[in-house]
């Protein structure tokens, strides 16, 4: 969703920094759906008016006032007496052990739990006359909420949101924290999220030619976060926090129609954001094992929002104009943005500390791996995080023209083309480190780079019934800016590690004190020794060429009746200059044994050999995609309406560009080795999608209507990888940093006799894993197998709903009540509707042992047990049906 446009009266929506995935700069909408009188969606607008996307465009259009007074009002809830119970997955153990079956494999039960959420949405919207045919108003107002009531309990218990831990284990952590820190915690209360959002719209009517719109929106959105629901990571009260953003818009637009020919849009909007972390912890992040790499407790602020607080200021003037000629519509604009942006993110700056056991919490001992101390800090080299804080401003100019003409009668034509030019005079502190490394600066900022994006479309009227369009296009856009500004806060100067050296020092001689920072690690912060991310000097602006086709035919069926809608439509997208992160403080110093794994070493020694300098650059093999959908719709004069539709995806991509952070996105991008781009099947691919819309419109009471609607959806499930499973695994040249993540495409045997595999040293024999990968449908042998090679199971869902008008309290009121329920399959029967799922989108087939001398795989078995499935748990918020009743009010 973040990478489409999104629109509201044409003024932006989206989030400018990019870090919610939505594309809203909030977790809700920022104008309420009762505030909408249209949207339009459109997937490849060939205009070249259009910009700063690299999906589609989502345009809502407000409701306005009028000459006549209007007020609607609305209820609506969904509470867990209407809703249906949920499946939940849980490993078994006994003993503190996993139970495996005879293949080695995972063992799970499935028991159902009851839901535990209540939803409430209420709102209104007025609008009339100020001064009658000459100033109108519109205000929405909508409040939402969303609280979960969390059911927690421990092994056994059947609880809602069960720990995999006994309670005795339970209480024996709460008394080491009380005992021992002298701290309290506990599990904490029921979450709750809000939001409020606000829309005041004034229209004028200054003459008759010309007209000026204002609109304001306000939006105050908190999401409460890192709650525990259950399972194997016991989560405590300190470790939550509630993610607040407040959003103000401000636009105006001045419609003139100067003569008969010529008309224009004047426009100006001013957008703030603000974002912040209220966390419930004054200290660092804890995680305790109850045992080695068993059930853990987390406590503290979670590492992530030890000083985390954003603000984004957007300022934009836009100017459209449409000019008659002859028999040519000629469109020319331009559109100036100025961004502001500014970001506080110290993660860790409170300390990261990880225990192994009880005993070693209890007696203050940090855990220690391969000769490691399970400690991390990263601060401003001042041990003050406000230092770390960006403030940088980036323009974007962007120029257009177009002609919209007829070739003969039946052929519209339009052709234009796009400029856009980015500017910035803010740069990232110079690192004479990083230059004298490299032999440029990490100072790259994109200022000047600029990009043509020629565009045609055509719409061709073949027949009464038929009608044909596509076009052809580049296209650029979408791409989240904090992608851009990562340099920015990681310039390698302000922003530092301790060294590992300094963390084994002090606690190879000193107990843990987990409400500080020790100052003998605080003192080993040194300016200019931090790892960095940079831009790559000669990066070029993502782009894409599309190419589109399709039709729309009105037919009449002799045996279905008159009036049949078809479409179809191929897309055919080609990416250009994919952005893509690579490790360049990291270099090749082999391969494994199968001659393709690459094997890196850092580039630095002693305390900076952990360093990474993580460059945003271009993809040397970008990706593409074929859509094909169509669609068939159909209307009867006795009110009933189907329509059915198809589509099938067929997208590669070099990487997902699935985080905000410039090391996640290179540390996460599963791959063969790392700084290596290859395109291969899109994460976010849906092979195939069916979907039915059925409706049928009647009055039960005369003058009053009755409106029924059913939608059905089967879509394939998205893709995932098969990995080998990484635990501090230092063997391919991963650096502190990254050699926890599975990350890497797993390599599969020929067979016992594999000289690629040393399986005198490896922990799982061929006859085992023969088995799991039978047990995966993993048939490939003798390579390495293709990233999103497999896929998630099918979901299937059907919602349904029931709108009944009823009589107002006076004439010309009317009332409605409905009630929808979502999964309605699930309702029907409780194996259906169940969505089945992936929580990240890889699952190892075994673990990496390293290599040996002779760059040998060593394999050894899954910690716990393998896990070769295609889903690992159902997705709550969809697995089960869920009914929603509601009360609406108009006059």
């Amino acid at each position: 969703m973040r990478t489409n446009g999104l629109t509201v009266d044409g003024i932006g929506q989206n989030d400018d920094f990019g870090l919610s995935y939505g594309g809203y700069p909030t977790s809700q909408p920022p104008v309420a759906l009762d505030a909408i009188e249209q949207i339009s969606v459109d997937v490849s607008p060939f205009s070249a008016s259009k910009g700063n996307f690299g999906g589609g465009t989502i345009n809502a259009v407000t409701k306005s006032g009028t000459n006549e007074l209007k007020f609607s009002g609305f209820y609506e809830t969904s509470t867990p007496d209407i809703a249906g119970d949920v499946d939940s997955i849980s490993q078994v153990f006994a003993d503190n052990r996993p139970v495996l079956d005879d293949d080695g494999h995972r063992t799970y039960i499935v028991e159902q739990v009851e839901p535990n959420q209540t939803e409430k949405r209420y709102g209104f919207n007025v609008g009339g006359p100020l001064i009658d045919d000459t100033l109108f108003y519109f205000v929405n107002y909508n409040k939402w909420s969303s609280e979960l009531d969390l059911d927690y309990g421990f092994e056994g218990s059947g609880a809602t949101n069960e720990y995999d831990v006994s309670e005795e284990s339970y209480n024996r952590f709460l008394n080491i924290l009380n005992n021992e820190y002298g701290l309290t915690d506990s599990l904490g209360g029921d979450p709750k999220d809000t939001n409020e959002t606000l829309l005041v719209k004034l229209s004028w009517n200054i003459a008759d030619d010309h007209r000026l719109d204002f609109t304001y929106q306000w939006q105050d959105d908190k999401d409460e976060t890192n709650f525990g629901t259950g399972g194997t990571s016991v989560q405590f009260a300190s470790s939550r926090y509630t993610y607040a953003t407040k959003f103000n818009n401000f636009a105006t637009k001045l419609y003139s129609d100067w003569n008969e020919d010529f008309s224009t849009e004047i426009g100006i909007a001013y957008k703030d954001v603000s974002s912040r972390s209220l966390t419930n912890s004054d200290i660092g992040s804890v995680k305790v094992e109850e045992y080695f790499r068993g059930p853990s407790y987390n406590f503290g602020t979670d590492e992530f929002r030890h000083a985390n607080s954003s603000a984004t200021e957007n300022l934009t003037l836009s100017l459209d104009a449409t000019y008659l000629m002859d028999e040519h519509e000629i469109n020319f604009g331009m559109q100036y943005e100025s961004l502001n942006l500014y970001n506080l993110f110290a993660a860790n700056s409170l300390g990261s500390w990880e225990f192994d056991n009880f005993n070693g919490f209890e007696n203050r001992e940090v855990g220690n791996y391969k000769g490691k101390y399970d400690f991390s800090y990263s601060n401003a080299f001042t041990n003050n995080p406000n230092d770390t804080a960006y403030d940088a401003t980036r323009n974007q100019l962007a120029l257009y023209i177009e002609d919209t003409f007829y070739v003969g009668d039946d052929l519209e034509v339009t052709a234009g083309v796009r400029y856009e030019r980015l500017s910035s005079d803010d740069k990232p502190t110079l690192n004479e480190n990083f230059l004298n490394t490299y032999g440029f600066s990490n100072q790259e900022n994109l200022d000047g780079l600029d990009i043509i994006l020629p565009r045609i479309g055509f719409k061709y009227y073949a027949t009464e019934a038929l009608t044909v369009n596509g076009g052809v296009g580049r296209f650029q856009g979408g791409i989240p800016n904090v992608w851009y500004n990562n340099s920015f806060q990681n310039d390698g100067i302000t922003f530092v590690d301790a060294p590992q050296s300094a963390i084994n020092d002090y606690y190879a001689n000193n107990q843990a004190d987990i409400t500080q920072v020790p100052d003998a690690i605080k003192g080993s912060l040194v300016q200019g020794a931090g790892s960095t991310n940079y831009v790559d000097p000669n990066f070029e602006l993502p782009s894409s060429i599309r190419a589109q086709l399709g039709f729309e035919y009105d037919f009449d069926s002799e045996l279905l009746g008159e009036g049949f809608k078809w479409q179809a439509e191929i897309a055919y997208h080609k990416k250009e200059n994919e952005a893509v992160w690579h490790n360049t403080a990291i270099k090749p110093v082999g391969v494994a044994a199968d001659g393709e794994r690459i094997i890196y070493e850092s580039i630095y020694s002693g305390d900076l050999a952990d360093n990474f300098d993580i460059a945003m650059t271009n993809s040397t093999d970008d990706g593409r995609s074929v859509i094909i959908s169509t669609a068939l719709a159909k209307e009867w004069e006795n009110g009933l309406y189907i329509s059915a539709s198809y589509a099938h995806q067929d997208v590669t991509e070099a990487s997902s560009g699935s985080s905000s952070r410039a090391q996640s996105n290179y540390q996460y991008n599963i791959t063969k080795s790392r700084n290596e781009d290859f395109a291969a099947r899109g994460a976010y691919e849906v092979e195939h999608s069916f979907k039915v819309n059925l409706a049928y419109n009647t009055e039960f009471f005369s003058g009053y209507a009755t409106r029924f609607n059913v939608y059905f959806e089967r879509r394939s499930g998205r893709p995932f990888s098969y990995t080998m499973g990484m635990y501090q695994d230092s063997d391919l040249g991963d650096t502190r940093d990254f050699y926890s993540s599975s990350a890497y495409l797993a390599y599969i045997p020929t067979g016992a006799d594999d000289a690629n595999v040393n399986w005198d040293e490896s922990g799982l024999s061929w006859s085992e894993l023969e088995t799991l990968l039978n047990r995966a449908g993993i048939s490939e042998r003798g390579q390495i197998l293709g990233r999103n090679s497999g896929t998630q199971p099918w979901v299937t869902t059907m919602d349904i709903s029931v709108k009944q008008e009823i009589p107002g309290f006076a004439k010309g009121h009317s009332g409605e009540v409905y009630f929808m329920i979502d999964n309605f399959a699930n309702l029907l029967n409780s194996d259906w509707g169940v969505e089945k799922r992936l929580g990240f989108s890889d699952q190892a087939v075994y673990d990496f042992g390293g290599l040996d001398d002779q760059g040998r795989y060593i394999i050894d078995s899954r910690f716990n047990g393998a896990d070769v499935r295609n889903y690992s748990q159902y997705q709550t918020s969809s697995s089960a049906w869920q009914a929603k009743i509601g009360v609406s009010y108009k006059f």
